[in-house]
């Protein structure tokens, strides 16, 4: 019984699904979405941009608001795609998807790094284009079934 104190336990690292792992990326994904977003309306200007219905690229128009929402829309429904789509369609959608989506958070990452108070949003977006990467090399790598003999 004494023995059994000193012998160091060892942990078992469990095998995660791919499925589970570009699911739980997608959620990170809307995670940093949503606290930029938060942080966002707490700098200089931002409620006033908002009760003139001001955006960043002008005035807010009721399909500039339903790209705004697909821009977030599509993300958001990647968690739940990323478990219940077939492989060949999920791996070639998040591949797709990611890269778009990143490309996005590159041009965002370049207009707010020089701003004072957007330095904080170019974090979110540096931090948003490693998960994307982390998305698409998952995806990429996707196992692939080995037959059986």
């Amino acid at each position: 019984m004494n023995g059994a104190i000193n012998q160091p336990i060892m942990l078992t690292n469990t095998k995660i699904d791919i499925k589970v792992k570009l699911a739980l990326l997608w959620a990170s994904i809307m995670f940093l979405y949503i606290y930029a977003d938060f942080f966002d309306g707490m700098t200089p200007g931002s409620i006033e941009m908002s009760n003139n219905l001001q955006t960043p690229v002008g005035p807010l128009t009721p399909g500039l608001l339903i790209i705004f929402s697909l821009i977030l829309i599509v993300p958001s429904l990647m968690v739940f795609l990323s478990i219940f789509l077939q492989p060949k369609i999920n791996r070639i959608l998040n591949i797709i998807i990611a890269i778009l989506w990143s490309t996005m958070s590159v041009l965002l990452f370049v207009e707010t790094i020089a701003s004072e108070w957007g330095q904080f949003y170019a974090l979110y977006q540096f931090i948003e284009i490693i998960v994307f990467g982390m998305i698409i090399w998952q995806a990429y790598k996707w196992p692939k079934e080995t037959e059986q003999a």
